[in-house]
């Protein structure tokens, strides 16, 4: 079951949120409950919306610094005298 909420996202089951953000476990999602990912109670039922909580999702990614370069170093093929 799908609700439609004014600011046009949808509400959607716990389960079917959990299907598309990468087939987790039901524990995963509790865990996304304590860390902040948006959801209500209807009718003892748990949904989400789809747009905000995929987008609280993605903003949990974190990038990897990418790996520094060598520093250049001068050319010591010419010895000094």
């Amino acid at each position: 079951m799908r609700i439609e909420l004014p600011d046009g996202d949808v509400l959607i089951p716990d389960s079917d949120f959990r299907k598309r953000a990468g087939d987790v476990s039901d524990r995963t999602g509790r865990n996304w409950d304590q860390q902040g990912c948006p959801f209500i109670f209807i009718g003892n039922l748990k949904y989400r919306p789809l747009k905000a909580g995929l987008s609280w999702l993605a903003s949990r990614i974190k990038r990897r610094n990418p790996p520094r370069r060598a520093p250049a170093t001068p050319d010591r093929t010419a010895s000094a005298i």
